[in-house]
């Protein structure tokens, strides 16, 4: 039996169900390299910490940010591009990291009373948390980077062979609760443990799905279709020695190929462990 790319390439070399909370959007081009913005956090306290249940950006509290990171993790959202939160990164390589940068901080900020008011109300691009973090970093972290071009591996998902076998969504139908998807479409879990059921989905919303779980590049949709479709996608175990697990789209009559694109690499020109407090 043939096995295709989607088969072979979109694993996760663990066993634990995957969690998809950030699927929000689809991946826009955007450089925060130099950007300013005049914001910053009133109260900032940095500390070593121990991994804990969480490690990772998380979305701001009512008056400020709190969430245990890892260096590469907040560079990555403070100059990642904008938009609905965690989307996949757009540096897929970061140069000169420290030998410490896997240390755990955890960071607690606060806003001002006078700035409270924008906070709160500030989108889903979370442009006053991007600007507070990118003060944070080159002020607690002394951060000072740059990009510069790069050709990277990259995939696309593409019609295979025989044609698209997708079932077109009802118009109007009425959507389950479920991960809200970037075109308005709805992903929620399927019968079987860890398979997951688009509903009034795109195709862009599947190219970013397979994104989330992919070690080597983003998935770019270049199937062409337009419309939007209820269909699965179903969690298949990966024999040998990564033997571990992945998502087919055999079934929906697509595949992924390799390629190559024009994607940046964020270059950390300097970097200090910061003192704590």
């Amino acid at each position: 039996m043939k096995t295709t790319l989607a088969r072979i390439d979109i694993v996760r070399r663990s066993s634990p169900p995957i969690a998809l909370p950030f699927l929000a959007a689809a991946v826009v081009s955007f450089s925060a390299v130099g950007a300013e913005k005049d914001f910053k956090f009133e109260v900032l306290s940095i500390k070593v910490t121990q991994r804990g249940p969480s490690v990772g950006v998380s979305k701001p509290t009512p008056n400020g940010f709190s969430a245990n990171v890892q260096l590469h993790q907040v560079v990555q959202f403070a100059y990642g591009p904008p938009g609905p939160f965690l989307r996949p990164p757009k540096f897929s390589e970061m140069r000169n990291l420290p030998n410490w940068s896997n240390d755990i901080f955890a960071i607690e900020g606060r806003v001002s009373q006078a700035d409270l008011k924008a906070w709160q109300s500030q989108g889903d691009n979370f442009d006053l948390l991007r600007s507070a973090l990118r003060a944070a970093l080159k002020e607690r972290f002394q951060l000072a980077v740059h990009e510069e071009p790069a050709q990277r591996m990259m995939f696309e998902l593409v019609i295979a062979k025989g044609g698209p076998r997708l079932k077109a969504a009802a118009p109007g139908a009425v959507l389950p609760l479920g991960v809200r998807l970037a075109s308005g479409g709805v992903m929620t879990p399927g019968a079987r443990n860890d398979d997951w059921e688009f509903h009034g989905a795109t195709m862009d919303d599947l190219a970013y799905m397979l994104t989330g779980i992919f070690f080597d590049g983003p998935v770019r949709d270049r199937t062409g279709l337009t419309g939007r479709y209820d269909f699965p996608v179903p969690r298949i175990e990966t024999p040998g020695e990564d033997r571990g697990y992945a998502y087919s789209v055999d079934g929906l009559g697509l595949q992924l190929k390799h390629g190559k694109e024009s994607r940046p690499i964020l270059v950390i020109d300097h970097v200090e462990r910061p003192t704590q407090n």
